[in-house]
């Protein structure tokens, strides 16, 4: 184990809210202690930035690569890279994120999955098709889409650690799969489709409990056919992710997502495909779909704080929910995991601390 570690700032987020003058002390790989002046036990490590803050680590449901890393683009599934990127964006713990593929590719991505090692967790992989519905597709690649399957998911589960699985639940064969998954501890989530209010809230009956990139590759609300993104909104059963880079949602539309949904039903995530790529914040295909972001989760943080989003939901939405999400805990409070994310006045990273040890400083 290692030495513990003392970290003191000017403010931080504990029980939703930001508090100031509070310690946080991390021992054998979890929370030990939170408040003010706590004893310090001998040979404990201290960092210090007196006009920072401390909140739990960020974790991203979905991101598939980062500055060169992760399970797109060429050659083979980097997830220690992405480990080590996403580390220097104060993620602490994250799903790997594929993109539809053959089955067959899916359970090779599975099988070599692993901890990233010195970095963020690796928590295991989202799958992100390939049962999607053509019309809302998006930048998914229309070659690799199929309908959902009793035995391919079979496959999948044995392969490997599927912690959320993306589908449209207007496919032939979706009920079952949703059931299926849900049942094996999956959290389905529903996803580039075109489906209707009732078919959506069918799922959410079957077992999904989470919608991915709300608003984005699926019909917008309307007042006659709420669709998939009104069923998000009306039940509260339902967790929603939202990519805050500025070009995937317009900053009004995360506030009305916030104030329909609150901080617990809203999870900040990239879908980052690299944001070592040069151009705007989002990436997109030649034609103009767009394919994803190119910024961090730290950066959608930082821009939900400046469209109006008190810090505290804010980094609520970057942490605790999409832990809980997966059932997952990240908070500062004594027994959670010792994963700490220390932000400097301007909310930029200045360490990150995954199971008790700064994997990254400023």
């Amino acid at each position: 184990m290692s030495a513990p570690l003392l970290l003191k700032a000017g403010r931080a987020l504990v029980d939703g809210a930001v508090r100031d003058d509070v310690d946080v002390l991390l021992a054998d790989g979890v929370v030990n202690a939170v408040g003010p002046g706590l004893a310090v036990p001998p040979s404990t490590q201290v960092l210090e930035l007196s006009d920072g803050l401390l909140a739990p680590g960020y974790v991203d449901l979905h991101v598939h690569a980062l500055d060169g890393h992760g399970l797109v683009g060429e050659g083979s599934p980097d997830v220690p890279g992405l480990a080590r990127a996403l580390a220097t964006r104060g993620v602490t713990s994250f799903l790997a994120t594929t993109a539809a593929a053959p089955v067959a590719e899916l359970v090779q991505v599975l099988a070599g999955l692993a901890d990233g090692g010195a970095g963020a967790r690796c928590l295991g992989a989202h799958l992100e098709g390939p049962w999607l519905a053509a019309a809302k597709a998006g930048a998914q690649p229309r070659d690799a889409l199929a309908l959902p399957s009793l035995t391919d998911l079979e496959r999948l589960l044995a392969a490997g650690p599927v912690v959320m699985l993306t589908l449209a639940p207007e496919l032939e064969g979706a009920q079952a799969v949703i059931a299926r998954a849900a049942a094996a501890g999956v959290v389905v989530a529903l996803g580039h489709s075109a489906a209707g209010y009732d078919v959506a809230g069918a799922a959410v009956a079957a077992g999904a409990r989470h919608v991915t990139h709300c608003f984005n590759a699926m019909p917008p609300l309307h007042h006659r056919e709420p669709g998939l993104v009104g069923m998000a909104l009306d039940r509260g059963e339902v967790t929603v992710e939202a990519i805050a880079d500025g070009v995937h949602l317009h900053p009004a539309v995360l506030r009305l997502l916030w104030r329909a949904c609150g901080p617990h039903r809203v999870c900040l995530v990239s879908d980052a495909v690299d944001v070592a790529l040069p151009g705007t914040q989002a990436a997109r295909l030649p034609d103009g779909t767009l394919a994803g972001s190119r910024v961090g989760l730290d950066a959608c943080v930082r821009n939900a704080v400046a469209w109006g989003i008190p810090l505290a939901d804010a980094l609520t939405m970057g942490s605790t929910t999409p832990a809980a999400a997966i059932g997952r805990v990240a908070a500062l409070t004594p027994g959670a995991p010792a994963d700490v994310v220390l932000l400097d006045a301007d909310l930029q990273v200045a360490c990150t601390v995954v199971a008790g040890v700064p994997v990254w400083q400023r």
